[in-house]
């Protein structure tokens, strides 16, 4: 009932609107005309250019999205690779197997610029300055645009591999220039308009050739351009051009081959490129709308200001039905990436989405006011709610820009991973006033990394022999059979490791496993044989010539403190704190056996009593358990 008033009171207003223009057109004549005239020009402008505005913002995300994503599959594979052996194709094969549809082609350089693995035979890269800033163990896509060996336009990303803090090698991807702009094409930003990519020199890098008025192709520089064009709007042609140079966006309309262009450039975080958005032109002047003579009489005044008036309701209608394609290109993004707009206002509290909730969960979700706004956290996985005080702490203190990733419920009742970022609008003291921010799935990311450490979990890793490898040796060792040597074999299983990987992450969970087996390489250093069976169980074999039974006690026990202390630390993102240790079981050859299967046996059931004994300790089996 209240809708329908307020809607009612709406129409209302509308007609008093439209006699009190009727009236102010009788008794003012020509001038209110011109007046009307104008004020419909300049709304007319303005929401083009926030049409225009719009769709520049939009394409901007999804280009940035495009190399971030890029480039943080990249350098993720850089930290696999560190340790590898640079020259093992077929390994290397194996791990880039994942990134074959990201690139065109992906390939390893050394320091010097020689290529140790690819599919091309590139030009030399070493004097390029997207070389030089990845041997600066810097991250980055390369300003210029280089010709591939089938002659198509490419551009290269670079991502340093860095073991012990030296950059080793340099990992370079190529991606065509067609890709990039049939990725544009089918997010649906074309369909209103041509994008241009533009360096801060005005060279065209990169456009969709949507309107093919406006003749613009790679090699074109836009400032030379617009030279030549008509620029208008408040703006100049070397207000454009300091704009983009200086990385500042800007509108501006500008007039080529009688056509008009409505045009925004967005500056981009990727080599300070603008991102151009120039809409559809037409032959009509965008600033001479309705010049009506002075001469008309009095009927021909009230038919233009009647005419005035449907086009008034009509403009109404016509940016309503453009503010609804803006919302359908909004979704066409979000559906592509599973990304979610969202608005918080703090005062009063209301969190609003601007995207469909139900790319997610299978429900609609209206606006949320007062306390139901907390209502949110209920999608949100147990183990992550912590994400609610980061959050406060966050609008508490002065920075602009939050990111974190949280598990989302999803509409199958599974939880799949998502990365929150927004920034916060403040008022004059600091306070703040809105929090706007989107919600991007990460799924796909997670998934690759959980792939590249399953490959990763051998020798990649640790750097220490794999479960195979450690069986082999010891069975060589013991087919020795020498009767004044003892082998003793050690297994180590970290404590509590399962807490490092639910609260700070898989990175945390890779680090404790490479710390364990780094620590253990220190420990036993060449005279033992120090392996990873899986997951976050060890394997060390030291070999012994020992007088007597005691003096082979004090050594394996001497040992097994040290590998008991060594794994007693501790792993912290800033906000958690997670402690580990290890629990440890010992067997002895030929005390205990002559084959590998014998004493690992034995060695696992001490580490099983190691375990349900309090954990942090060892167990030494000799006949009977000796606990420690």
């Amino acid at each position: 009932m209240r809708h329908r008033i307020m809607k009612k009171n709406k129409m209302i207003n509308l007609k008093k609107i439209c006699y009190l223009l009727l009236i102010i057109s009788v008794l003012s004549g020509i001038f209110t005309v011109v007046c009307f005239g104008r004020e419909l020009r300049g709304n007319n402008v303005s929401n083009i250019k926030k049409v225009v505005n719009s769709n520049a913002c939009i394409g901007k995300a999804y280009f940035e999205e495009i190399f971030s994503e890029r480039i943080s599959n990249m350098e993720l594979l850089a930290e696999r690779i560190s340790e590898q052996d640079l020259s093992n194709r077929g390994e290397l094969a194996a791990v880039f197997e994942e990134l074959n549809g990201y690139f065109d082609d992906i390939s390893i350089l050394d320091i010097n610029g020689i290529r140790l693995y690819g599919n091309c035979l590139y030009k030399s890269v070493s004097n390029s300055e997207g070389f030089e800033k990845a041997l600066d163990k810097k991250a980055n896509v390369a300003d210029e645009i280089t010709i591939n060996y089938e002659g198509n336009d490419e551009i290269n990303i670079f991502a340093p591999v860095i073991y012990k803090n030296k950059v080793r090698a340099v990992i370079v991807g190529s991606m065509l220039l067609r890709d990039l702009k049939n990725k544009l094409i089918a997010s649906g930003i074309t369909k209103y308009g041509s994008v241009i990519i533009v360096s801060d020199s005005g060279d065209v890098l990169a456009d969709t050739n949507v309107s093919s008025k406006l003749e613009i192709s790679a090699d074109t520089n836009i400032f030379t351009y617009l030279n030549e064009c008509k620029v208008y709007g408040g703006i100049d042609n070397s207000g454009v051009r300091t704009s983009i140079r200086n990385a500042r966006e800007t509108d501006f309309l500008f007039r080529h081959n009688k056509y008009n262009y409505i045009v925004t450039t967005a500056p981009t975080r990727i080599n300070n490129w603008s991102f151009m958005f120039v809409s559809k032109g037409s032959r009509n002047n965008l600033s001479e709308f309705f010049i009506t003579s002075k001469s008309m009489n009095f009927i021909k005044i009230l038919l233009v200001n009647l005419i005035c008036i449907m086009t008034l309701l009509i403009f109404a209608v016509k940016s309503r039905e453009k503010l609804l394609d803006i919302e359908k290109i909004y979704d066409a993004v979000s559906k592509i990436d599973k990304t979610i707009i969202f608005q918080y206002y703090f005062n009063p509290k209301k969190f609003e989405l601007k995207d469909k909730f139900g790319i997610i969960i299978d429900k609609g979700t209206k606006p949320l006011m007062g306390e139901a706004i907390y209502d949110v956290y209920d999608y949100i996985h147990p183990d992550d709610l912590s994400i609610r005080s980061r959050l406060r702490k966050f609008f508490e203190s002065k920075e602009d820009f939050f990111t974190s990733e949280v598990r989302v419920l999803n509409r199958n009742g599974e939880y799949d991973w998502y990365r929150v970022s927004g920034f916060v609008e403040r008022e004059d003291n600091g306070s703040p006033k809105c929090f706007i921010g989107k919600l991007m799935d990460a799924s796909k990311q997670i998934t690759m990394e959980k792939n590249l450490v399953q490959r990763a979990e051998n020798d990649m890793l640790t750097g220490v022999l794999n479960k195979k490898t450690i069986e082999e040796k010891m069975g060589l060792l013991l087919n020795e059979n020498k009767s004044d040597r003892y082998y003793i074999f050690y297994m180590v299983d970290l404590d509590n490791f399962k807490n490092v990987n639910d609260t700070l992450g898989h990175i945390y969970g890779d680090k404790a496993i490479a710390d364990t087996g780094a620590e253990l390489s220190k420990i036993f250093k060449n005279d033992a044989l120090v392996g990873r069976l899986g997951g976050d169980e060890f394997a060390v074999c030291s070999v012994y010539d020992a007088f007597d039974d005691e003096s082979l006690k004090e050594y394996i026990i001497k040992k097994a403190e040290q590998v008991k202390k060594a794994n007693q630390r501790s792993y912290t993102d800033g906000v958690n704190v997670v402690n580990i240790t290890s629990s440890i079981g010992v067997s002895v050859a030929p005390k205990d056996g002559n084959d590998f299967e014998t004493i690992y046996k034995k060695a696992d059931s001490a580490l099983y009593h190691s375990k349900n004994t309090g954990k942090d300790r060892y167990t030494l089996y000799n006949g009977e358990l000796w606990k420690k």
